[in-house]
């Protein structure tokens, strides 16, 4: 017998979802998932201004930019591999997320790892422009400096948190049916693109974080967990729309068991940042610098 029509299956799901899962919502459960997530925002958005306030000042254009000068890497060949990055991500939109959606709807940007891809390759954009610029403080405005040390400690914590939590499920509790429609583990987490988000993103980051001096700072916590509530708030409208949400996490229809993993996922962005932190500075201790 053929193999069922991956797209055919999806469409089947959404439909089904709809018919059931919408139906079972618990407002309960929905109005306090909101609330959840507009109280952490509110403290969130509230530890980035006193972290601000107590820690004035920014990261210098020419830090963001430089190489750590290990392995013979230099401050051009840094920037050319960061602009490298960028490049890819501009094909991997266009290829995975745009043209194999079209034809086959793979994932478009359903799921936590599309973000988190999409985001790093943009933060490769805004360190490479640093590294290849002649004079980063003159050519490169401060916002840009500023969004671009924000961003990376963003792409740090939230590419670590979907890289652990897919090779969790990987082996633990594996989701074919509704990553592929079909049952087809283990290949279903082996695609290309899978691995590239959940392999290739952290070599990227680990790469810079030895050849590169970008600092993960505390006072950016906050931004890490308001990056995966807005997410979380994009995966409730999918549920809305399609009657199908991406992860159990966030999955109302799952009932109040939904509330325990939204707290912890939210606490687990924070842990991932602290993580991230803690190896950038025992990095920059090491080579004296205190940015």
């Amino acid at each position: 017998m053929d193999a069922p029509d991956r797209h055919d299956t999806m469409v089947e799901a959404t439909e089904l979802a709809r018919n059931n899962e919408y139906k079972s919502y618990h407002s309960g459960v929905v109005i306090a998932s909101y609330c959840v997530v507009a109280v952490v925002a509110v403290l969130a958005a509230r530890d980035v201004q006193m972290q601000r306030a107590a820690r004035p000042g920014g990261v210098s254009a020419d830090l963001v930019g430089a190489a750590a000068g290990k392995d013979g890497v230099s401050r051009f060949a840094l920037g050319l591999g960061r602009l490298f990055w960028l490049l890819f991500g501009v094909f991997f939109v266009g290829y995975h997320l745009c043209y194999e959606n079209i034809l086959h709807h793979t994932d478009g940007m359903e799921y936590l790892s599309d973000w988190t891809i999409v985001l790093l390759c943009f933060v490769m954009g805004l360190l490479s422009w640093h590294s290849l610029v002649k004079d980063p403080e003159g050519s490169v405005p401060g916002w840009v400096t500023e969004l671009a040390v924000i961003t990376y400690g963003v792409a740090w914590s939230s590419n670590i948190m979907a890289t652990v939590g897919a090779w969790y499920s990987f082996f633990f509790y594996p989701i074919c049916e509704t990553l592929e429609g079909v049952n087809n583990w283990p290949w279903c987490y082996l695609e290309w693109y899978r691995l590239t988000e959940h392999g290739l993103n952290m070599l990227v980051l680990l790469g810079d974080w030895r050849w590169g001096c970008v600092p993960v700072r505390r006072r950016d916590l906050g931004w890490s967990v308001l990056f995966l509530e807005v997410y979380a708030l994009w995966a409730w409208f999918l549920m809305f729309e399609t009657g199908r949400c991406p992860y159990d996490m966030f999955d109302f229809a799952t009932g109040w068991g939904e509330l325990p993993w939204l707290i912890a996922a939210l606490g687990g962005i924070a842990i991932c940042h602290a993580l991230a932190r803690w190896a950038h500075v025992r990095r920059d201790d090491a080579a004296g610098r205190d940015p």
